[in-house]
């Protein structure tokens, strides 16, 4: 999710520290967005796009990432993910430290 700012530049989406529980975020532009320390528990980001977007103590137990894009392990590695986390296909979840 990228807005224009008052001078017509693009920013990234800031919402680091949010609480976004169970948050639609489904098909979302998450390029360069600043998550970090976001409660995103239970939320949807199937199909987002997570290129450059920061994941440090991103709380995304329960959360569907089913098909998300550009989604890393060093993001996630840096994230809180359960087993209950759903994550893309291309993601092996015995790379990542998964808490119960």
């Amino acid at each position: 999710m990228r807005k224009q700012s008052e001078h017509g530049q693009e920013r990234a989406l800031n919402i680091s520290g949010a609480f976004v529980r169970r948050t639609d975020l489904s098909g979302a532009s998450l390029r360069g967005a600043n998550l970090a320390g976001a409660d995103a528990a239970n939320a949807n980001f199937r199909g987002a796009d997570f290129e450059g977007a920061i994941l440090d103590g991103t709380v995304l137990r329960g959360a569907d990432l089913t098909d998300a894009k550009n989604l890393t392990v060093q993001q996630l590695s840096r994230a809180i993910v359960d087993r209950t986390t759903v994550l893309p296909a291309y993601i092996d979840q015995a790379a990542l430290r998964v808490t119960q």
